[in-house]
């Protein structure tokens, strides 16, 4: 939109630029040559016969006020102070109305026309008008400077409250994704961080404008400010060049101020997941403690996601309709992972890869974090990663006893290697039900008792194990499952559910595979 700007007189006082728009050519020349604008401050920019006439010198030469006639031909004065109301909204306009036109009027008022001459008229009463219309110019501009100056903190503001997850109105995100890159569609959170002094907002400034310019953005990126870290909205580019362009920044921004700056990088996703992606920073610096010397965090890259996600049945899980299933399905991976002798961090990285594979998995519609980092057990994981899955397909059932019943489901796969593994210590010990109640909702919800639910999961984890790795001892199968470590009575109970024992099945498994 084109704005005008104020000129100054031979006085050096600011002037008001006025074109007058009047079909009749006597009133029009009347009006601009009659009256000594310069003494009232205006400056006459020019005079238009009619409205399409005036709307072509408007683009050349943006007035201040336009003092427009209503009937005129080609277009009236409605309809221009209509085009006026779409394109130039700062012009103040002055309608000069006739006796009679009051319904013309009346349609001037409602686009919020305020000034009006009624002809014929005189000079002081068209003076006495226009320095209204003066005060109103100033107004204006007054409130566009201080839109102006406040509308990059209230797009910072509106950006920090849809990070940090407020509930922002359609209007609100609407306004905010016009400066997202790809229109909020698809884009990376970057976050840069210093806990010593945080940033100064003429810091971040400085960083966003380095930034953009090595990334080859548009415009300078959306940034906000949140506990110590500026926080852009950036395009989707790879980590590597990604952090080489931090890389870059950070360099530049040393050669001005010393600092030091941890960076960390969301996935890609839209506007909808800004909170999740905003979650996924912190998760990130907690994971390094904040260490400035670890380089641009990022989560697991695609490839190296994938080729650490064999642990999981993909295909199994996104076809589950039922809590259990994904509980067992979970446990499973934790126990493939327990056999192998893995420390905690090494789990930890490999469930972080599974979290990043299947939220490309499910779409990113349906992101929504697991921070794995705060998961302190192996129990805990396998309840809290099954409860998210479950989220995102889902698959949660409402109502109190369904709540129970998942609660009963995760105690049972949290303590799934427990050979203790009853009703009784369940009810008693963990969630302090009558024994009785407890069966009853077991059979009412899975229509099996729970020792022979216990006993079928048990054996299927046992196949599934076996098939994983066929030269898996007997002794550490039964301590994953929950069975004495004997062998005895899980080799007896196998062979009554399989029709084989363990060992004709494990060979069965090896003759397949050759």
């Amino acid at each position: 939109m084109l704005q005008s700007n104020y000129t100054r007189g031979q006085r050096g006082i600011k002037m008001y630029k006025l074109l007058i728009v009047d079909d009749e050519q006597i009133e029009r020349e009347g009006m601009a040559h009659f009256i000594q604008w310069d003494k009232y401050d205006i400056q006459l920019c020019g005079t238009a016969w009619n409205g399409a006439d005036a709307l072509g010198k408007i683009q050349k030469d943006v007035p201040d006020i336009v003092l427009t006639d209503i009937k005129m031909p080609v277009m009236n004065g409605i309809e221009l102070i209509q085009k006026l109301s779409e394109t130039y909204r700062n012009i103040v306009v002055v309608v000069l109305s006739g006796y009679g036109e009051y319904e013309f009027t009346s349609q001037a008022m409602e686009y919020g026309i305020r000034h009006y001459i009624l002809k014929p008229c005189d000079e002081d009463k068209i003076v006495a008008v226009m320095n209204d219309a003066k005060k109103e110019v100033d107004k204006r501009r007054e409130y566009h400077t201080l839109k102006r100056e406040l509308l990059p903190h209230a797009k910072e503001e509106l950006f920090r409250r849809l990070l940090t997850g407020s509930r922002l109105s359609d209007d609100e995100i609407m306004a905010l994704k016009k400066d997202f890159p790809a229109n909020g569609d698809s884009y990376r959170l970057l976050a840069m961080k210093n806990e010593v002094s945080g940033f100064e907002y003429i810091e971040q400034f400085i960083l966003g404008n380095i930034l953009g310019e090595i990334l080859q953005m548009a415009t300078m990126p959306l940034f906000t400010y949140v506990d110590d870290m500026v926080i852009f909205a950036i395009d989707v580019c790879t980590d590597n060049s990604l952090s080489k362009a931090v890389e870059r920044t950070l360099q530049e921004f040393a050669r001005m101020k010393s600092k030091a700056i941890a960076s960390a990088a969301s996935l890609e996703g839209d506007i909808s997941v800004a909170h999740e992606l905003y979650k996924q920073l912190l998760y990130l610096f907690t994971m390094v403690d904040n260490k400035t010397d670890a380089g641009l965090l990022c989560y697991p890259t695609q490839n190296e996601a994938e080729s650490n996600t064999y642990y999981f049945d993909f295909d199994r899980l996104k076809s589950s309709d039922r809590y259990d299933n994904i509980l067992f399905e979970i446990t499973l991976a934790m126990k493939k992972l327990q056999s192998i002798g893995l420390s905690n961090d090494e789990k930890q990285r490999i469930f972080e890869a599974f979290i990043v594979t299947w939220s490309s998995y499910v779409g990113s519609e349906k992101l929504k974090l697991l921070n794995i980092g705060g998961i302190n057990s192996d129990e805990s994981a396998i309840t809290e990663v099954s409860r998210w899955i479950a989220e995102t397909l889902n698959i949660y059932e409402t109502g109190k006893e369904k709540e129970r019943m998942e609660k009963i489901l995760d105690v049972i796969y949290s303590n799934f290697d427990n050979t203790e593994l009853n009703i009784q210590y369940i009810a008693k010990n963990i969630l302090f039900m009558n024994e009785d109640y407890f069966g009853r909702v077991f059979i009412r919800n899975m229509h099996l008792k729970f020792s022979a639910y216990l006993e079928q999961s048990r054996i299927e984890m046992a196949k599934r194990l076996l098939e994983y790795n066929p030269d898996m001892r007997i002794a550490m199968l039964t301590e994953l499952i929950g069975y004495p470590a004997d062998g005895q009575y899980f080799s007896k109970t196998f062979r009554k559910v399989c029709g084989m024992t363990p060992t004709e099945y494990r060979e069965n498994l090896k003759k397949t595979d050759i």
